[in-house]
């Protein structure tokens, strides 16, 4: 049987599929003291099948493929979509397909109090949930039970997510499902749902009213300087970037994310997904003809026929250039093949957040934020407010 202890937690991703093929329901995701859940056994009913190991992705890693030999950037044709979305907007585009032929999409999204959980969608107007990266490890509950539901009565089926749980969504089915489309995404880590929280409640308590809308990549001074914004019913908002926000710090600084992404053993070229898609932040280096316009670029890699499939029948709906693959993996998506450090002072902060301390005087303790920093932040708003941070960009374009 599974067996997660604290000694061993980096080779859990809690990916859920224990938890979900088990036929005594005996395997509850229990949350630990950062914030991550783990597979917890209810040792008096378990039957010892050994289930919960083979479908394990991390026990029993899918065989990787070789690296794919389509690469393609690629953005939405719909202006808005671009605007709301985190890179592209081609994601959006393959759920607007699926959608077209009555099939049903899986993605993360923000639930009414902000907690990043699985869940779907069925209509256009549902997908605008699936909008934007959340920088948190979505809670899957029992969405790999649904899927197996909706794909066993022929009904097609879209899933997103990361590496690893598409790698365990691949191994709790235990067979291939023509009807079911992967997309995985480029993941540098997934960060504690509780660090997200205490966040939450902090800016909460400073802004003295509830927060109504959040966004880890919100485009409002462009693409390459997207901000967490984080508005609140008084009308007050917060608006930050990776090094300035005390989510992002955390996130980017390496140490909050979970045990088994310092060493995810699912980096790869090759995925057991349909699609790869990660962000595009070096367009003209692939297509030197064309201007960055800071709006943003989606690179998709094509992992199988499916994948293939489904994404030349969007071709109405996006506009695509060739990319040198090898190139691509060397730059924007080395994060498909490269683990991120752990920081060194990650248990202290741990310890603190878990003493009762608040989530700023952790950060300030152990990754502080520069005054410089700030300060360019607030330079940055006042240029944009005054629409000198377009005419700069403006002059950059034609330098």
């Amino acid at each position: 049987m599974i067996n997660i202890t604290d000694n061993n937690k980096s080779t859990c991703c809690g990916c859920t599929a224990c938890a979900c093929v088990c036929p005594k329901h005996c395997i509850t995701m229990q949350e630990d003291k950062e914030g991550f859940k783990y597979p917890s056994v209810d040792k008096v009913n378990c039957i010892n099948c050994g289930l919960c190991e083979k479908v394990c992705p991390v026990i029993n890693n899918p065989k990787p493929k070789t690296i794919p030999k389509e690469a393609y950037i690629t953005r939405n044709n719909d202006s808005d979509i671009v605007k709301t979305s985190t890179s592209g907007g081609t994601v959006s585009a393959l759920c607007d397909q699926i959608i077209f032929e009555d099939g049903i999409i899986f993605g993360g999204a923000f639930d009414d109090n902000f907690n990043v959980k699985h869940t779907s969608a069925e209509t256009k107007d549902e997908l605008t949930k699936f909008r934007s990266s959340k920088y948190v490890q979505s809670d899957l509950e029992n969405t790999f039970i649904k899927i197996k539901k909706e794909l066993d009565s022929s009904r097609l089926v879209m899933f997103t997510g990361t590496p690893c749980q598409t790698a365990g969504l691949h191994n709790y089915l235990r067979k291939p499902y023509e009807n079911l489309i992967i997309v995985d995404f480029v993941c540098r880590a997934v960060p504690s749902p509780l660090v997200w929280e205490m966040h939450r409640k902090e800016l909460s308590k400073k802004y003295k009213s509830k927060l109504v809308y959040a966004n880890f990549r919100e485009k409002t001074y462009g693409y390459h300087s997207a901000n967490l914004t984080m508005r609140f019913a008084n009308n007050k908002k917060s608006v930050e970037n990776t090094k300035t926000d005390n989510m992002l710090k955390s996130f980017f600084s390496g140490i909050c994310s979970r045990p088994s992404c310092y060493s995810c053993p699912f980096r790869s070229a090759g995925r057991v997904s349909d699609l790869t898609v990660f962000d595009c932040w070096n367009v003209t280096r692939y297509v030197p003809t064309l201007p960055d316009d800071d709006k943003g670029y989606t690179a998709v890699m094509i992992q199988s026929a499916k994948g293939k499939k489904i994404f030349e029948s969007i071709s109405d709906k996006i506009t695509k250039y060739d990319a040198d693959i090898n190139l691509l993996l060397q730059t924007d998506g080395k994060m498909a093949l490269q683990n991120p450090k752990m920081h060194p002072k990650r248990k202290e902060y741990f310890e603190m957040l878990e003493s009762g301390a608040a989530l700023s005087k952790a950060v300030k303790t152990y990754i502080p934020i520069k005054f410089s920093r700030k300060l360019a932040g607030k330079t940055r708003t006042i240029l944009y407010k005054t629409n000198l941070l377009n005419k700069l960009k403006n002059l950059k374009s034609k330098g």
